[in-house]
């Protein structure tokens, strides 16, 4: 009888200093099944990439063309300030 109380006190001991040092550092109790496929989705992502011509096309389409346009459209608007305020066509290149 006092053999199984001692057994129970230490390994209720035992988990809950698991529980304190789980809650210590930052780690839930029970893992997120939704995180860890992520986790694991991300992890494998270097496997998964190519270079090909949708990844150009998406790269293009994305990342260069959008600021080609807010470019474009910047110089255009500089330029009718400019002509408005008589500055010379020529003055900024």
């Amino acid at each position: 009888m006092l053999a199984t109380g001692l057994r129970r006190a230490t390994a209720s001991k035992r988990a809950l200093s698991l529980v304190q040092n789980q809650r210590r550092h930052g780690g839930s109790l029970h893992k997120n099944k939704h995180i860890e496929n992520w986790n694991n989705w991300r992890g494998d992502s270097e496997k998964r990439f190519k270079f090909d011509s949708k990844f150009f096309t998406a790269v293009t389409v994305w990342g260069v063309v959008p600021f080609g346009v807010c470019y474009v459209m910047g110089v255009g608007e500089r330029r009718a300030r400019d002509l408005h305020n008589g500055v010379p066509n020529n003055f900024r290149q």
